[in-house]
């Protein structure tokens, strides 16, 4: 019977031939009986655990990747000053993948035989063609984005929800607060993938159970004037827009929008948000017109978790950018963590070991990172089906000023898996 823990995050301080087949070589990283009594295998030796980052830093999310590098960095510096995990201290590998599958692939390859869990792996193309990897190699994979593909993989582990639960909020949030009446059309300009194809799933599903009508618009990352898309959502009378993109087309659609005249309400998922854009011509119309669902708390929450994530950013990268990225980084190196802790108690730091400690946690309190406790013991549900809503303000910290939470009843009924 697998054991349930309530635990406290402790703010320390291939294609389809690719995808089915395990990366590594089965000897390699053989487990091995520590003299501590830990058994340990790749990514772990006597003083050491090593973790990795596959990350975009030359793509579309190459800002907020720097930033979620640097809190990174400076988490398990500051968990390495308080004695480390298991008595070992804690080295990130970062790699750059620049959002590209195969490259993602081909650094996984080289990178697995070495890391105990990934940390993250930054992006929706490039997690979908990494996770059955990381899968058949029983290695942990965190901070993969929010697609709810990541459901279906026992080692994937989500920071919050899924994109179609968010975007199922935000069609609630639309009618339930922005008044938006039955009838009435809603825009979704997506990704092609698993990031905007979730993010539309959410919003039709919530569209239909509230009466909408939803007009999509498919775009590329390559996309970045989306005049053509914001012309055909004013022809069709759309009353409101959801984005499953990223901040590049955010800025290209809330301008093109504006200056035709067309202010309605723009609801993001996740990472479609930088603050950096309010400096940008679109801003004036960001504050007007955008809000966002997010499964991570915004950098301008007055919580303890986010306080502890703000502190350490700005000593380590006091001139860097402010924005979500940062309390995503330390939720998402805490989620870890709890892992690392909780298979070095059970004496088995191998990276199933990891698996299995991540998936014994229920009840998980983040001070404030995540909207609710979080339950990662059944793979096929998210741990978490609240988000937190904050629209676009210059005034704000990070440039989100946070709203509230949300559950709606489209969210809650939403089908995953």
């Amino acid at each position: 019977m697998k054991h349930r823990i309530r635990a406290a995050l402790a703010l320390a301080g291939c294609a389809a031939v690719l995808a089915a087949c395990s990366t590594e070589d089965p000897n390699a990283g053989a487990a091995q009986g520590g003299a501590d009594g830990v058994r340990t295998g790749t990514g772990v030796t006597a003083d050491t655990i090593t973790v990795g980052m596959l990350t975009d830093l030359s793509g579309p999310f190459a800002a907020g990747a720097a930033v979620q590098v640097a809190e990174t960095r400076a988490y398990y510096d500051q968990v390495n000053a308080n004695g480390g995990i298991c008595d070992r201290n804690v080295e990130v590998d970062v790699q750059d993948h620049g959002y590209d599958p195969q490259k993602a692939v081909a650094l996984y390859r080289s990178m697995a035989s070495n890391v105990v869990a990934l940390q993250q792996v930054l992006g929706g193309p490039t997690s979908a063609a990494v996770l059955p990897l990381a899968e058949a190699d029983g290695l942990y994979l965190g901070g993969h984005g929010w697609a709810g593909v990541a459901l279906q993989y026992e080692n994937a582990q989500i920071p919050g929800t899924t994109y179609g639960i968010e975007s199922a909020n935000a069609i609630d949030y639309l009618v339930d607060e922005l008044g938006l009446a039955p009838g009435a059309k809603v825009g979704v300009v997506y990704f092609v993938g698993d990031f905007g194809n979730d993010s539309l799933a959410g919003a039709q599903y919530a569209a239909e159970q509230r009466g909408l009508e939803v007009v999509p618009q498919e775009i590329t990352p390559r996309d970045t004037d989306l005049t053509a898309q914001a012309s055909a959502l004013q022809q069709a009378g759309v009353s409101a827009v959801i984005l499953g993109a990223a901040p590049a087309q955010l800025a290209s659609l809330a301008g093109v929008l504006s200056a035709q005249g067309l202010n309605v309400p723009i609801l993001g998922n996740t990472p479609t948000f930088g603050p950096s854009l309010l400096q940008t011509p679109a801003g004036p119309a960001l504050e007007q017109n955008f809000y966002t669902v997010t499964s991570i708390a915004p950098y301008s929450l007055d919580q303890p978790g986010v306080q502890a994530a703000r502190e350490l950013y700005e000593a380590a990268a006091p001139d860097g950018e402010t924005g979500w990225e940062v309390p995503l980084a330390y939720a998402q190196a805490e989620l870890l963590s709890a892992a690392l802790r909780g298979a070095c108690e059970a004496g088995d730091l191998t990276p199933e070991g990891v698996v299995s400690a991540m998936r014994e946690t229920a009840d998980l309190e983040t001070r404030g990172l995540f909207a609710t406790p979080m339950d990662f013991t059944d793979p096929a549900q998210p741990p978490t089906r609240t988000v937190y809503v904050s629209r676009a303000s210059a005034q704000a910290e990070g440039g989100l000023e946070v709203l509230g939470t949300v559950e709606g009843p489209s969210a809650q009924s939403f089908p995953v898996g």
